[in-house]
C-alpha cells in the first residue's frame, strides 16, 4: 500500500503540459499581396507560438502562397489553387508567418483554421 502511495504522489509530480489552440474564420479577399494569418490567432499573448494550422476552405477558390512572400508575390493568376471543401496543414510556424492567400474571382474566399502550439 505504501508504494502505491509513493507512486502515486510520483505521478502527480510530473508536469503535464496541454496544447493551447485559437481558432478563425479567415477572409481571403483581394488584398494585394494576399491575406496573411490573423498574427494575434497565431501568437496570442501569454501563450506559446501556434507551430501548427489545419485549415479548410468554406467558400470560395482562393490562391495561396507559403514561402518568403518577400521573393514571390501572390496575384490571383500565381500561387496554387486551393478549392473549396479542400484542407490546408501546416507542420511549421515559418510556413505559417509567411501563408499569404488571395481570392481567385470576384468572391472572398473563408477558411476555418484551428491553430495549435505544443
Amino acid at each position: 500500500m505504501r508504494k502505491l502511495f509513493i507512486l502515486s504522489l510520483l505521478l502527480a509530480a510530473i508536469p503535464v503540459s496541454a496544447a493551447f489552440y485559437s481558432t478563425e474564420n479567415l477572409t481571403v479577399d483581394a488584398t494585394a499581396g494576399g491575406v496573411p494569418f490573423t498574427a494575434t490567432k497565431i501568437t496570442v499573448a501569454g501563450q506559446p507560438p501556434m507551430t501548427y494550422a489545419d485549415c479548410t476552405l468554406r467558400t470560395a477558390e482562393i490562391a495561396y502562397l507559403w514561402v518568403d512572400p518577400a521573393q514571390t508575390t501572390l496575384t490571383a493568376t500565381n500561387g496554387k489553387l486551393l478549392e473549396v471543401g479542400q484542407q490546408l496543414i501546416f507542420q511549421a510556424r515559418q510556413e505559417m508567418l509567411n501563408f499569404r492567400a488571395i481570392r481567385t474571382t470576384g468572391t472572398s474566399g473563408v477558411l476555418d483554421c484551428i491553430y495549435k502550439a505544443p
